[in-house]
């Protein structure tokens, strides 16, 4: 794209003599059409936070094309994202399995564990990050009521779901909300 002396000083940000003085030192290219001074976009100095912002810009657009596409690096359909690929998800399903085959369906704990799975697949399903983060908050929460409802049944057997779901579940829910908040904030 061509821009005028006085659209290559504001990008530069520079007056137009010192424009005028680059190109004349042959430091900056340019044209004279019909007396007025063309300066090539492309020609102008970034300073490396421009450079950078460019680069990013580009890899952006790239993998929002190829993910448009369908594509990966070798030009092959690439896998989509799975709420099966969260580690909550993972670490939840069993204990509703084992709940189930312990308690029941009707219990509040497998209950409480069904709304687990549920919110989880929910925040991994939703593109706002605001809304993934409430999802994911209502899992933590609901993974609090299945506690609750375990250790109140009183069962020696279902200490170790208690544990898993304090220990590992809880620890992989908040890593999700981290990672969501950084992301957030960049």
């Amino acid at each position: 794209m061509k821009l005028s002396l006085e659209q290559a000083a504001a990008r530069l940000g520079k007056s137009e003599r010192q424009v005028r003085y680059l190109i004349m030192n042959g430091r900056l290219p340019a044209e004279k059409v019909a007396g007025r001074w063309l300066i090539d976009s492309a020609a102008l100095p970034l300073s490396p936070g421009q450079q950078s912002a460019v680069e990013r810009k580009e890899r952006q657009l790239r993998a929002a094309v190829e993910d448009g596409l369908g594509l990966s690096e070798a030009n092959e359909r690439a896998p989509r994202y799975s709420v099966r690929d969260l580690k909550a998800f993972q670490l939840a399903q069993p204990v509703h399995g084992k709940a189930l085959a312990l308690l029941g369906a009707d219990h509040p704990a497998t209950a409480a564990l069904r709304s687990v799975l549920g919110a989880l697949t929910r925040g991994c399903h939703r593109f706002d990050y605001g809304e993934k983060a409430e999802a994911y908050r209502l899992a933590r929460d609901a993974t609090s009521e299945a506690i609750v409802e375990l250790l109140l049944c009183g069962r020696s057997e279902t200490d170790e779901l208690v544990a898993l779901l304090e220990q590992e579940l809880m620890a992989a829910l908040a890593g999700l909300l981290r990672r969501l908040d950084h992301k957030r904030r960049r």
